[in-house]
């Protein structure tokens, strides 16, 4: 999307402007999610690797060593601990990502004061990274909670009889009228 995009859609200059800001909140915001994520990858693959040179370090000093054998034992077993816990931060951290991406689909007003109705226990990252148990959760929140959500744009309020009414061309005749709009005089005799 480039502003020439939004110019073919009807938008005036101060409306792509807009636009294009938004977009470059939302990739900042993008950005700063990827950098975390990025750092914490980085940091678990360092941290695995300490552990595997830790580990073969050890075997190849321990020998006969049975105090040595058992630091090994003890070693290993916290580094599964903080393997699985690693592994399970980062797991969060995509299901997170992954949510905020979708709620961002959803044109919620703030995804954020989304994700507090959302039952979190029912929404799973598949294999494939879609997430499961979302839909049925927004639908529902679009029915009870609309507000939480952009409607678009919706039509002005016509009531029946209450369009513009004709006034005559000539500016002291429609001055005498008990319904005489100045500014809906100029409007009307500018567009004829």
């Amino acid at each position: 999307m480039n502003t020439e995009d939004l110019k073919k859609l009807g938008l005036d200059g101060e409306q792509v402007k807009g636009v294009m800001a938004l977009k470059g909140e939302l990739i900042k915001h993008e950005n700063t999610k990827l950098d975390a994520i990025t750092a914490e990858r980085d940091t678990l693959s360092e941290q695995m690797a300490q552990r595997d040179k830790d580990i073969k370090d050890l075997k190849k000093n321990s020998g006969d060593n049975e105090e040595l054998s058992g630091k090994l034992s003890d070693l290993q077993n916290k580094y599964d601990t903080d393997t699985q816990t690693l592994n399970d931060k980062l797991a969060a951290t995509k299901l997170d990502s992954a949510l905020s991406e979708a709620l961002v689909k959803t044109k919620a007003r703030d995804p954020q004061d989304l994700k507090a109705f959302l039952n979190m226990e029912e929404i799973k990252l598949n294999d494939d990274g879609e997430l499961s148990g979302l839909n049925d959760q927004i639908t529902q929140l679009q029915d009870s909670k609309g507000y939480l959500f952009d409607g678009g744009t919706q039509q002005g309020y016509k009531p029946t009889g209450g369009g513009i009414s004709k006034q005559s061309n000539n500016l002291s005749e429609a001055m005498k009228s008990k319904d005489f709009n100045f500014t809906e005089f100029l409007k009307q005799s500018q567009g004829e």
